[in-house]
């Protein structure tokens, strides 16, 4: 047994060796560019505003509570109504941020084109 263990010995004594060295060497000078919790000072806050835990009213089936959308921002919503429907899951939005109903089958569909007629060799 004390012979199968003394392998083992040498790696652990060089892994306490390597860890007791790398705590004793100075930081990176690139890693005092980090600021903010570790984000990159290239990259700018999140500027995203909290809204309260409030929920809107379901505007599709409980069983398809998923498909929801979301609420925006009351700051918002004057011009994502300007903008119209994107897809048929879209919703027209209240004063508040909440979506008031779902846009109808047809709004924010883009027809796809016509395929072309197949020519016969």
């Amino acid at each position: 047994m004390a012979a199968a263990a003394r392998p083992l010995v040498i790696p652990v004594l060089l892994l306490a060796l390597a860890a007791g060295t790398a705590r004793g060497q100075s930081p990176d000078p690139a890693l005092q560019l980090i600021k903010g919790g570790g984000t990159p000072t290239a990259i700018p806050n999140n500027p995203a505003v909290f809204l309260p835990s409030r929920r809107c009213p379901l505007v599709v089936a409980s069983n398809n509570s998923s498909a929801q959308p979301l609420r925006i921002n009351p700051s918002q919503v004057a011009a994502k109504n300007r903008l119209g429907c994107l897809s048929p899951q879209d919703a027209v939005y209240g004063k508040d941020g909440c979506p008031l109903r779902l846009c109808s089958a047809n709004q924010g569909v883009v027809p796809l084109p016509q395929p072309l007629p197949q020519q016969v060799p």
